[in-house]
């Protein structure tokens, strides 16, 4: 029988005894994660029912105001129309709001000259101010209420309906900016014919703080979405109506949101997950079918497990201790028994720190581990003479990956510049291509019974598309053109303030109802300039369009102004969404686009600086300018 320690020596069964350990610990972890995936579920299952009911409490609760709101303008509706005299109209105004303190006002309006010694207008106001109720006749040149959303929309319908929130502005020492909305009931007489609207404000600021009286949560909030996905109710006042929930999205990215959008639009109620403003969070979200609007709470996944994750962390801190403490007791029982094991790590580490040329001793023992050391030792001297050519290799082969590596890189970044600038000009010509693909089937295949006057709007539409085309083409010729010029011939004079008045001409206002289309000019009509037969006026049209494809409302004003003896200057001002900081100089970057989805291939404005540069002028973005966009060029009179 052997002795056992000879055993030990040669079989090194300590090994056995890390292999239980090692099955230990797996059974600890596989039991401990199945735990802590369990209790995860019931802790979000929990807080998720939470929220569902804090949601449907809300609704209920913006329900109740809303209908108090419609209860009260009805009362209100009949009362006027049983009792149509002006002393009435303003006993009734005061009193819907005296009644109910929660509602910002009451607009009481008629048809015109509805009274005829009241004159024209006849409108009263009665709204809180203060801690009085404040009572006024409105109705001017200046708020001529019949073109207003709370009017006409009753008007129009003849049915009650909801408006949506606008900024209101009134004066108390300052002026102060209140976003409300107005539930408007039209007044019939007993003909059924509208002679007017009762319309009741209410305060999205109180509604706000009545969806988040009840939150799941501390770092919850709600938000509510108009029609068309406007914000009405956010945390974020920027968002406010003027930017809806696909603002700034990514299809590629954000496509939870853009399905979360479309579902509240939509009208549909339920639950969703999703990145949510840079966060992952559940969105549960309700619609409010008496005004089409839908409200949502927004519940961060942190806030759900905070309480359970800090115990999850004391847990683990505890478990790990104990792992540490076992390990130390392991390590202490087979230190002993790793002696002869430890010699030859050390030698094998001394090897593997690059000591090739230092000999190992062979050893005299004859057990695996004494074997495994004189096979050490045979290795060692066949790798001594290779190490130095495999070092070279070695460095030769990191100094080809890192070219690899950057080639590579940049062969992906012109890809994906060709692909996105493919897509964009495959984008721009499509549209207007197709359009005239189908007149072109419409005028084949029965232009006969096609009126004159039908078809003359079909070609005006397939000549404007063709030029929409021709331009695009025009713009992308003109930029490999002025690529690598730095002088263009300039052979052909302008009468400043003519050329000015013949490119306004020329623009088709996108919001002629809402944009004016100004021209300024402190030059006589005698100034004349020399530029570019084609360039230059290209030039000026190119300004006007970019101030007329991000002007909504306002204005859009082409100045010019003669600085000096030598140079002239033509400005272009809107009132459009104007240009963010850190865009300002990227707008010139050749086909940079800050919206995607916008018209053109996003070098218009790269065009202008670059035909101003090559006849010796110079183009610029104003950042002075604050109410929208600024753009300012200048140009020699002369060679």
């Amino acid at each position: 029988m052997k002795n056992p320690l000879t055993k030990i020596r040669h079989s090194l069964s300590l090994r056995l005894s890390l292999w239980i350990l090692f099955f230990a610990v797996v059974v600890f972890v596989a039991s401990l994660g199945f735990m802590y995936i369990r209790s995860r579920n019931y802790v979000r299952d929990d807080a998720l029912q939470r929220a569902t009911k804090v949601l449907d409490n809300t609704t209920l609760r913006m329900t109740e105001i809303l209908t108090e709101v419609e209860i009260a303008t009805t009362n209100t509706e009949w009362l006027v129309r049983t009792h149509q005299d002006p002393d009435s109209v303003v006993k009734y105004s005061r009193r819907i709001v005296e009644l109910n303190p929660r509602f910002n006002g009451c607009s009481i309006a008629f048809e015109p000259n509805f009274f005829p010694d009241k004159g024209l207008y006849y409108s009263i106001y009665s709204g809180h101010e203060s801690d009085t109720i404040q009572t006024e006749q409105e109705g001017s040149k200046e708020y001529n209420y019949f073109d207003m959303d709370w009017y006409t929309i009753p008007k129009r319908t003849k049915q009650s309906s909801w408006i949506d929130p606008f900024f209101d502005f009134y004066l108390d020492d300052i002026y102060v900016q209140e976003m409300i909305t107005s539930y408007s009931k039209p007044i019939l007489n007993d003909d059924g014919q509208f002679i007017g609207v009762v319309s009741t404000d209410l305060s999205l600021k109180w509604l706000s703080r009545t969806m988040n009286e009840t939150r799941p949560s501390e770092r919850s909030y709600c938000f509510m979405l108009g029609k068309e996905g406007n914000y009405f109710i956010h945390p974020d006042s920027t968002k406010l109506v003027y930017k809806t929930i696909f603002s700034d999205t990514d299809p590629d990215k954000d496509v939870d949101q853009i399905k979360l959008g479309n579902a509240m639009v939509s009208g549909q109620s339920g639950m969703m997950s999703l990145m949510h403003d840079g966060e992952y969070c559940y969105v549960f979200y309700r619609h409010l079918p008496q005004t089409g609007w839908s409200i949502a709470i927004v519940y961060p996944e942190s806030e759900i497990f905070k309480g359970y994750n800090r115990l999850f962390y004391i847990v683990m801190g505890i478990i790990i201790v104990g792992l540490l403490l076992l390990l130390i007791l392991c390590r202490q029982i087979v230190k002993s028994a790793l002696v002869p094991v430890n010699q030859l790590a050390r030698q094998a580490r001394h090897i593997a720190a690059g000591n090739f040329d230092d000999h190992m001793e062979p050893s005299d023992r004859i057990d695996a581990v004494g074997l495994l050391q004189n096979s050490f030792c045979k290795m060692q001297k066949f790798i001594s003479g290779y190490i130095s050519d495999i070092r070279m290799m070695n460095e030769e082969i990191k100094k080809r990956n890192v070219e690899l590596t950057i080639a590579n890189e940049q062969a992906q970044v012109a890809l994906e510049k060709k692909t996105a600038f493919m897509q964009d000009v495959t984008h721009q010509v499509r549209t207007p291509l197709n359009i005239i693909i189908g007149f072109s089937q419409v005028i084949r295949d029965d232009h006969q019974s096609i009126p004159e006057e039908e078809m003359e709007l079909i070609l005006d539409a397939m000549q404007e598309n063709s030029e929409n085309i021709q331009e695009i083409i025009e713009k992308m010729l003109t930029a490999g053109y002025l690529e690598n010029r730095t002088s263009i011939t300039k052979d052909t004079p302008f009468a400043c303030n003519d050329l000015c008045r013949e490119i306004m001409s020329k623009i088709k206002l996108k919001c002629p109802e809402t944009v004016k289309l100004n021209f300024e000019t402190s030059v006589l009509d005698s100034l004349t300039i020399i530029a570019h037969k084609q360039a230059f006026p290209k030039m000026l049209k190119q300004m006007l369009d970019n101030a007329n494809q991000f002007t909504k409302q306002g204005s859009i004003t082409l100045s010019c102004r003669q600085d000096d003896d030598n140079t002239v200057t033509f400005t272009v001002t809107d009132t459009g969404i104007g240009i963010a900081e850190a865009d300002e100089e990227r707008i010139f970057i050749p086909f940079f686009k800050l919206d995607y989805y916008s018209e053109g291939l996003g070098i218009g404005l790269n065009l202008v600086r670059r035909s101003a540069e090559v006849q010796g002028g110079t183009f610029y973005y104003d950042n002075t300018y604050h109410d929208g966009a600024r753009f300012i060029l200048t140009m020699p009179l002369k060679d």
